[in-house]
């Protein structure tokens, strides 16, 4: 479906309005929390047989609901019951929701039924995440399903490509991409793993034999070499490749200010935004690299 083919309320016209409601949003928003909380509590309930065997009642999943409060440090009562009885489950599933609803981060609750309950119905959640325009998505966090943070279409599909085609850099990528876009974003890892992924696709090119070699190797030895180039026909003479190349990758480097301790001026940990920052330098570096693009020019 192209752009002027997506559909809109009435009224939603001018591009203030469009990008008003195309806006995405985060948490649990007013008017998608009765549908969230409906999935929550799908996923929460399991069927136990009548002690005659004549017939089957909803309950709750006890211990993963217990041990799912541990994990994410949520107060929970004890709900357990002793023997199936159809109003005693209908009481101890809302008495559940009544306390899960109270926690601080609900999206949390989500993802940790979608790592470890069975029948949680991912799809059910996504189409309601994308239909509601939150900035979550369900994909895939630790080799589980999770909620990541939603980018651009065209931004993930170009990331995809190149972790699905740079070896031991693209997991590293893929790595860095999970833990920045998590729930709970580590922006110092992310960061420390852009760096990897570029060394790990630069150095076998640039600096082979050196066992020893880091990104400022790789950048001390392009720059004393002066060669490494992008095939680019036509060059700005105050941007020519070999300059952004080594600029781009001296500013990842240079970046990551908390790499080393003991140093009270540091500004402190990378935030957010200097991880983004870094894994879309870092991605498209690797990109260059593994598709054999920067060499050196006489080459």
């Amino acid at each position: 479906m192209s752009i002027e083919e997506t559909w809109r309320p009435l009224g939603v016209d001018d591009d203030d309005q469009i990008a008003e409601y195309d806006a995405l949003h985060d948490g649990v928003s007013a008017w998608m929390a009765a549908a969230f909380w409906a999935w929550i509590r799908q996923a929460l309930t399991e069927t136990r047989r009548y002690p005659d065997g004549s017939g089957r009642m909803p309950h709750l999943r006890e211990g993963l609901t217990e041990e799912m409060a541990q994990a994410l440090r949520i107060p929970f009562p004890n709900l357990r019951v002793a023997s199936p009885d159809r109003v005693k489950g209908a009481k101890q599933l809302g008495a559940a929701l009544e306390v899960l609803q109270k926690h601080s981060d609900p999206l949390q609750i989500a993802d940790y039924i979608l790592a470890f309950f069975p029948d949680a119905h991912p799809d059910a959640l996504d189409d309601l995440l994308e239909r509601s325009k939150s900035a979550w998505r369900v994909g895939r966090r630790a080799a589980k399903p999770g909620l990541v943070r939603r980018v651009p279409l065209g931004v993930q599909v170009g990331a995809d490509f190149v972790m699905a085609r740079a070896g031991r850099a693209g997991l590293r990528l893929a790595s860095a991409w999970e833990v920045l876009y998590s729930p709970v974003p580590n922006a110092s890892e992310a960061y420390r793993l852009a760096i990897l992924a570029v060394e790990d696709a630069s150095i076998p090119i640039v600096s082979p034999t050196n066992q020893s070699a880091t990104l400022g190797t790789v950048l001390r030895q392009m720059e004393d070499q002066g060669d490494w180039i992008l095939p680019m026909t036509r060059e700005h003479p105050r941007a020519p490749t070999r300059d952004v190349i080594v600029a781009m990758m001296r500013m990842l480097w240079h970046g990551q200010h908390d790499r080393h301790g003991g140093q009270p001026s540091a500004p402190g940990d990378v935030s957010q935004d200097e991880a983004i920052v870094a894994i879309g330098i870092a991605t498209t570096v690797v990109h260059w690299f593994s598709a054999g693009l920067i060499n050196r020019a006489d080459a």
